[in-house]
């Protein structure tokens, strides 16, 4: 509690310092010091005394209330002891009315005679009760013992001190210098009251249960205007190790605020490199060292220390006093600053500032080396003058030819690239040299949080950084066993690109080298052209761009109406601007989307037709690429599909729905970990938050990783509580896990707060389902087949309403109507396959809607050609009742086993952070 050393305490006082305990045998409550209870004792003693002396004393003994005036200190109920020093001790207690547990502080008994002992504890209560901070120890109430002893309760600190806690801060900067701050504050205060500390240590930092810090012990505390010092005739002074060397040289009447500012910094030292700043067999030898020597540097003891934490410490640290900071309130400015990343206003000592030092010296030598600088100087300045003019011109030109090359992004893993940029770096500089001044710089590691895929506001930031006038990025990919990269050079300082130019080049620096070679010069000379205005003149009107907004804003809302209304949008926008290709896109996204909801199958042949009519309007647009994409993509052809979002990229760059796109693909392929690190691309460019957390959820969830899916459905509902599949999403993964009773509950507290949506009751119907309760799933199957007949493909489990309601009949006896509908869900799933016979999803539905019929050789056959294809999803599959008539078939344990073994593998090169942010050298 204060800065006198803690004691263990001896197993026989830990027995006479607690709360008195009654006896099990009588009740009474005085114990000797090794616990027996006196009563019983003496009526043991008695034990052979007549019967009638024995009742006698009994009925005396009985009429005693012995109580332990140890126990008690003035009002207060002493609970234990927790610290004892050369002066004093204090013990935990509790005052008798509010029962607050205070810390108490009494003189001890054998310091009863020493006034100084006695002056100093007076100095330190009158010292602490004329503080108010927050971090301040405060004093409850001073007072005097039953034998005059003087005593004062102050507030209770439980999270001990900086001396205990210090070893679990040190790798910790973050956390140990907003805490010394406060401290820093509060020392502040203090000085402003006039009042000096004169013994700050770690010892003398406690720790409220909140782990906010107290300054405590101000018993060698010294007032500012005090022409007699009290504690000039103490025999204390401090703390070695921590205070000052002026305040350990004498007198007190030189020590000033700077002495304070002296010992923070020493704690600060303490706390970032696990000792003080200097050391010693004896106390004597430590006061030594700090009164004849430096401190030593910060980091010559904890190398990782920040070199700004570095500087702070050795200003606190100076010899001299007037060297240090000026006040605790400078000090406290620049601990503030470190914090937030500014600047701070302490520098380490310059190079002039050690040459004047050594010239004091030295004067001799000074002079000397003085002279020759002088010659060597005006010999210098004509050879000088020539060169000046030459090398401006050559500053200026090669500004003028700056670039910055970021990593490039591997479009195969959604990963950056640094070897590919490096390759290029090369080669640039090479063939630039040759042309006139230029300057290319590579950032090999950057600040940018994906360093593939950059917001134009983090190429703008590296850009004033590396100061350069434009600024490279690119992707690469493997076709066909040989890379092809794209490029986009920027302009940083408007929108737009300068230069884009998508390349087929082979890995090897020959083929670089003859690519650049022959278009250097344009290469150069483009970069150091004025800037232009990148955005081509738009070729639609004002109509259709509203159009166009409205039909986007719409299509986010992700219902069957508002699709529909967004459909109209589109059209209207095609009408009003037949040569936008940006209207035919949006059009064909949207009917793709409306398609997957349930609508009208001739959607996806009519989402086609302009998809294909926008790639014809401008063929060079990536979002036209990106349109025909989510066609391919519904249709199963995935191959063309990828390619087409791809290609999107190379053209326009990295975009939200680009990398949105490549993300559903890789998902549905059965690679969720590729998927997951688009995805995190796409939530770092897009400007609206929680548009695709629960998607990012649905990939962990594949993954068999639940918690981190459950903490993205939970950001999903944090972000977008007007949508359900944030608590879709938890529900489906306690079915997956078969916690049947959640999801139950989960369904119904949420189903009916969305009643414009389908997504509740295909959740409650699938969990039904699952839990084998037949009727009920029935029921809501009916339900959502009368208003969607073909419905129910999209959604987790790839049931469909038809195959569900088939097998149910089945299950309750009525084969012929189960048959029915069976068969005719099989053969609309047939001729989906035949379109796209390589569609995991298909295949998935296909087998079991089979296996629902009895057809064990074809199911078993989908199945196995669906696991092939990407289907993952062994926890559906082992739970859906449409399988069960396989499940004691070795085939079938054969691909369920392959599908867990997939995901485990897929799961072990997983990083634990897939943020993407990297490291500034």
């Amino acid at each position: 509690m204060t800065g006198m050393n803690v004691c263990g305490l001896t197993d026989s006082l830990a027995n006479v310092i607690r709360e008195p305990i009654e006896c099990r045998q009588c009740g009474g409550v005085s114990r000797l010091a090794n616990g027996l209870c006196l009563v019983c004792l003496m009526r043991t003693g008695l034990a052979g005394r007549d019967e009638g002396d024995q009742e006698s004393f009994e009925s005396i003994l009985a009429k005693i209330d012995i109580h332990d005036s140890e126990w008690r200190i003035g009002p207060y109920e002493i609970l234990e002891e927790i610290a004892r020093g050369g002066m004093g001790v204090i013990y935990r207690a509790r005052q008798p009315f509010s029962r607050r547990i205070v810390a108490l502080k009494r003189v001890l008994s054998y310091h009863s005679a020493s006034a100084e002992t006695l002056a100093r504890f007076r100095r330190e209560a009158e010292a602490a009760s004329v503080l108010d901070h927050p971090n301040i120890l405060p004093i409850y109430e001073v007072g005097e013992s039953e034998d005059g002893l003087p005593f004062f309760a102050m507030k209770f600190a439980p999270g001990g001190s900086l001396r205990e806690v210090g070893p679990a801060l040190r790798r910790s900067p973050e956390r140990i210098v907003p805490l010394m701050l406060q401290v820093v504050h509060a020392v502040e205060s203090a000085h402003a009251r006039g009042l000096l500390h004169r013994d700050l240590k770690p010892g003398n930092i406690l720790l409220d249960g909140r782990g906010e810090p107290l300054v405590s012990d101000f018993g060698l505390a010294k007032w500012l205007d005090a022409s007699n010092d009290l504690t000039q005739t103490l025999t204390i002074f401090g703390t070695p190790g921590y205070i000052a060397p002026e305040q350990a040289r004498g007198p007190a009447s030189r020590v000033g605020p700077a002495a304070d500012i002296y010992s923070l910094g020493a704690i600060l030292f303490d706390l970032l490199a696990g000792r003080p700043p200097f050391l010693g067999e004896h106390a004597f030898a430590v006061l030594t060292q700090a009164m004849a020597q430096p401190a030593p540097r910060l980091r010559s003891v904890a190398p990782a220390v920040d070199r700004d934490l570095e500087t702070i410490c050795a200003h606190c640290l100076e010899r001299d006093p007037s060297a240090r900071y000026a006040s605790a309130g400078d000090l406290a400015r620049d601990l503030e600053c470190w914090t937030k990343g500014k600047s701070i206003s302490a520098r380490p000592i310059s190079a002039p500032a050690r040459v004047w030092r050594w010239a004091k010296r030295n004067p001799a030598l000074a002079i000397i080396g003085v002279m020759c600088l002088l010659l060597a100087a005006l010999s210098w300045t004509k050879l000088s003058e020539n060169r000046q003019f030459h090398t401006a011109l050559r500053t200026d030109t090669a500004s003028q030819h700056s670039l910055m090359i970021l990593p490039f992004l591997d479009l195969d893993t959604g990963l950056p690239d640094d070897g590919a940029a490096g390759d290029i770096a090369n080669v640039i500089r090479t063939q630039w040299s040759k042309i006139g001044p230029s300057r290319v710089v590579q950032a090999e590691t950057s600040d940018l949080i994906f360093a593939g895929a950059p917001r134009e506001e983090e190429i703008a930031g590296a850009a004033r950084q590396a100061q350069v006038r434009a600024v490279l990025t690119g992707t690469k990919r493997q076709v066909d066993g040989r890379p092809i990269f794209s490029m986009h050079v920027i302009d940083p300082t408007r929108p737009g690109v300068l230069l884009s130019s998508p390349l087929g080049l082979a890995s090897d620096a020959n083929h670089f080298k003859d690519f650049f070679r022959s278009n250097a010069t344009q290469f150069y000379r483009a970069i150091g052209a004025p800037p232009r205005d990148a955005a081509s003149a738009s070729k639609q009107g004002q109509s259709a761009s509203d159009l166009i907004a409205a039909g986007k804003a719409l299509m986010d809302r992700r219902t069957p109406a508002d699709c529909d209304r967004a459909i109209e949008c589109f059209e209207k926008a095609t009408m009003a601007a037949p040569s936008s290709a940006q209207a035919y896109a949006f059009l064909a996204i949207s009917k793709i989307g409306r398609a997957a909801m349930g609508g009208k199958p001739e959607l996806r042949q009519m989402a086609e037709l302009a998809a294909n009519k926008a790639v014809e309007l401008d063929p060079q647009s990536g979002e036209t690429h990106r349109a025909l994409s989510a066609v391919l993509e519904q249709k199963g052809d995935f191959a063309r599909a990828r390619e087409e979002v791809l290609r999107a990229i190379e053209l326009n760059g990295v975009a939200e729905r680009s990398a949105g796109r490549v993300a559903s693909i890789s998902k549905t392929l059965g690679r969720p970990d590729i998927a997951l690190r688009w995805h995190q691309i796409m939530k770092h460019l897009q400007a609206q938050p929680g548009v695709n957390e629960f998607v990012i959820g649905d990939c962990w969830a594949d993954l068999c990783e639940d918690n981190r899916a459950e903490q993205a459905y939970r950001e999903t509902i944090a972000l977008r509580p007007e949508l359900p599949e944030g608590w879709i999403g938890i529900c489906h993964l306690k079915l997956l896990e078969g916690d049947f009773r959640a999801a139950e509950r989960i369904c119904s507290e949420n189903e009916k707060d969305f009643p414009q949506f389908d997504v509740p009751s295909q959740m409650a119907a699938q969990l039904h389902f699952f839990a084998r309760q037949f009727g009920k799933a029935r029921r809501i199957y009916s339900d959502l087949a009368k208003k969607d007949p073909e419905g129910g493909t999209n959604f987790y489990g790839a049931i469909s309403y038809q195959s569900a309601l088939g097998w149910l009949h089945l299950a309750a006896g009525d084969k012929g109507t189960g048959e029915t509908i069976l068969n005719r869900a099989l053969q609309r799933e047939l001729a989906e396959l035949a379109m796209a016979p390589q569609h995991p999803e298909i295949l998935y539905r296909t087998a079991a809607i089979e296996a629902s019929l009895g057809r064990q050789k074809p199911a078993l056959e989908h199945l196995r050609s669906a696991a092939l294809e990407g289907w993952i999803d062994f926890r559906s599959l082992n739970l859906d009742p449409r399988f069960d008539a396989l499940r004691a078939d070795p085939a079938f344990k054969e691909i369920s086993e392959s599908m867990t073994t997939k995901v485990a593998s897929l799961r072990r090169p997983m990083p634990a952070d897939l943020s993407g942010k990297r490291k500034v050298q």
